[in-house]
Order: structure tokens, then C-alpha cells, then sequence
């Protein structure tokens, strides 16, 4: 026992057990004050229609970044032609706020224009490139009834205007205020960088990267890595980590499902498919049905939720494909749009 006590008590002993304890309170110390590699969180948006249940997922992804403190910038990749006003409208607000705790960067991929570009007014940012397709700004309206009106002689209402919302003539008013709205939105944002007049700019013309970015309607033209390399320049950050946002607020929505539905609940073949779901995004946009296991008519009820939250068929959907039929009706409800319909009529 003494031979030991006289071992843990020399100085061959005690000399390296300080300086042991001195470097682990070092590391502790540089963990503390150095927590890790600063990280730029990446939300890609491919080309999407903005609705309710697209900006609901949108902002899932803007809120797991600014809820995240390890992610000091966040670079956003989006293609949208807009769509729904109040839907784009929160898009932009949320997009603001994000920004007002970290910086944010939009890098616009091919098409951002109505409502979609009214989202990139809420970001620190603005890259596009010299193809972009930019601006749109304006609204688009449907006139007609919330529903179709029921014979009077069976149907009593408290005022004529009970059915149809409004004479066409008041619907145009509501149109402009909105107009003026989305103007004063961009005005403010884009300050004295913007050339354009008001009335100029609400014309609803759309222009490439170029010309948007010669009257102020972006900031520079380039590429993701300028996205990149401004978000750390604002960050004041180097040597940084990225996260992809989208893949993990889908983990964060696997493991919510897992304690809602207990481990018996779930069968094998659930599990089988939620991860080749999630393993299929690999920057290819959501997996196509037919790539699951079973094929396309074997889906279960979990699969049919991931790809809800996934938005499978939404925010994968290709430039090419044809637009939606217009006016859109979601839940069978005719809409306000700041959207680009193209040739739509």
C-alpha cells in the first residue's frame, strides 16, 4: 500500500497528472470559446409554386435555421414564379426575420420572379445569375364569387354583396392597393440601389440577370460560391461547415414520428421506405414513387405523411413541366397571386 501511495505521491507521477489536467482544462476551455466550425445552413428550394402547404414547409426550413446557433449564415437556392399572396407575402416576412438575426443570402437559380421574388426582398442578399429570369412584380386576381350564387328565392342573405365579396370594380381597387403594397415592399428593400420608378416597376415586366442587376433589382450577378463566399464575408466567418436544412428538418419530422407512433406500430417496411425516401435525397430533388420499394401502388400510410411534409411533387417540380392550371383553386378557393403565369390566360 505504501509503495503505491509513494508512486501516486512522486513527482514521475504528480508532474504529468497536472499538466494532463492542465490540457484537458485547455480543450475545455477552446471547446467553450471555440464550439466548433462555424456552419452556413443551405435551404434549396427548387422550382416551386408557392402555397399554403409549400409555405408552410419553406418556413419550417427558415425557422430550423434561425433556431439553429451553430449555423451563423444561411445561403437560400430558389426558383419560384410565386403564387399565392398571403403565402408569399409570409414567405418574405419570414425570410426578413431570419435575417435579422444572421445573414442571408438568396443565390436565384433560372426563374424568381411575383411572389418568389418578393421573398428574396426579406434576404441581406442577392445573387443572380446572368440567365435569371427576375421581377414580375405585380398581382393577379380572380373576379369572380367565392361560390356561385343560389337561386334568391331560396336563399336569404344580409347584404348583396354576401356571395361575390365585392363589385368587379372594387376587386380592381383591391388589386391596385395590393400592386402598390408589393411596390412599396421593393422600394424599401432595394433603397436607393433601385433606377426604376414606381410605375416602371410595377408594369410586371420580368428581365435577365443582367438587366436586373444593372437597375437594381439584385445585387450581383454569379454563382452559388459567390452565395457562399458573401454569406461568410457577412458572417465575418471563414473555414465553415455547411448544413442542408431541408435534410435535417426531415430527420427532425422522422424522429417526431417515431414518439408519436410507437416502434410496434411502425412495420419494417415502413422504416425499409422512409429511408430509401430520405436516402434519395441526393440533390435530385424528393424520390419519385417508383423509386420506393413495392414500386408506386404499394405505399403506406407513413410514406403517404413524408411525402406531404416532403412535399412530393412540389418542390421537385421541373421547369419544364406545364404550369398549373390558372386561376389556381386551392381547397376549391379562387386566390390573389403575386405569380407569373407566363402565357397563361
Amino acid at each position: 500500500m505504501f509503495s503505491v501511495l509513494k508512486v501516486f505521491t512522486s513527482r514521475y507521477f504528480v508532474a504529468p497528472a497536472l499538466a494532463g489536467l492542465g490540457i484537458a482544462a485547455g480543450v475545455l476551455i477552446f471547446l467553450y470559446v471555440f464550439p466548433g466550425t462555424p456552419k452556413i445552413g443551405v435551404i434549396d428550394i427548387p422550382f416551386t409554386v408557392i402555397t399554403e402547404q409549400s409555405a408552410y414547409v419553406i418556413g419550417e426550413y427558415l425557422n430550423y435555421a434561425r433556431r439553429d446557433d451553430s449555423i451563423k449564415a444561411v445561403v437560400i437556392k430558389l426558383e419560384s414564379p410565386g403564387g399565392g399572396a398571403a403565402a408569399s407575402e409570409r414567405l418574405y416576412v419570414e425570410t426578413k426575420k431570419l435575417r435579422e438575426e444572421k445573414p442571408v443570402v438568396i443565390v436565384m437559380d433560372g426563374l424568381v420572379a411575383s411572389g418568389g421574388y418578393m421573398m428574396s426582398m426579406g434576404a441581406s442578399h442577392t445573387v443572380a445569375q446572368t440567365s435569371s429570369i427576375v421581377g414580375n412584380v405585380g398581382v393577379v386576381a380572380f373576379a369572380g364569387p367565392l361560390v356561385e350564387p343560389f337561386p334568391s328565392e331560396e336563399v336569404i342573405v344580409s347584404g348583396p354583396f354576401k356571395f361575390g365579396g365585392s363589385t368587379r370594380r372594387e376587386w380592381i381597387g383591391t388589386v391596385d392597393l395590393l400592386k402598390s403594397a408589393f411596390a412599396k415592399i421593393v422600394i424599401t428593400e432595394r433603397g436607393d440601389k433601385l433606377i426604376l420608378t414606381e410605375d416602371e416597376l410595377t408594369q410586371g415586366r420580368i428581365y435577365v440577370g443582367l438587366e436586373a442587376a444593372r437597375l437594381g433589382l439584385v445585387d450581383e450577378i454569379g454563382g452559388e460560391s459567390d452565395g457562399f463566399e458573401k454569406a461568410a464575408d457577412l458572417a465575418g466567418i471563414s473555414g465553415y461547415g455547411l448544413v442542408d436544412v431541408n435534410l435535417e428538418v426531415l430527420k427532425k419530422f422522422v424522429q417526431d414520428f417515431e414518439e408519436v407512433f410507437p416502434s410496434e406500430a411502425v412495420s419494417e417496411r415502413d422504416l425499409a421506405d422512409a429511408m430509401a425516401l430520405l436516402s434519395t435525397n441526393n440533390g435530385e430533388g424528393i424520390a419519385s414513387r417508383e423509386s420506393l420499394p413495392g414500386g408506386a401502388n404499394e405505399e403506406s400510410d407513413m410514406i403517404q405523411a413524408l411525402q406531404g411534409l416532403m412535399l412530393h411533387g412540389r418542390l421537385n417540380t421541373n421547369q419544364e413541366d406545364p404550369p398549373p392550371d390558372f386561376p389556381l383553386e386551392l381547397n376549391n378557393r379562387p386566390h390573389i397571386y403575386y405569380m407569373y403565369v407566363g402565357n397563361a390566360r
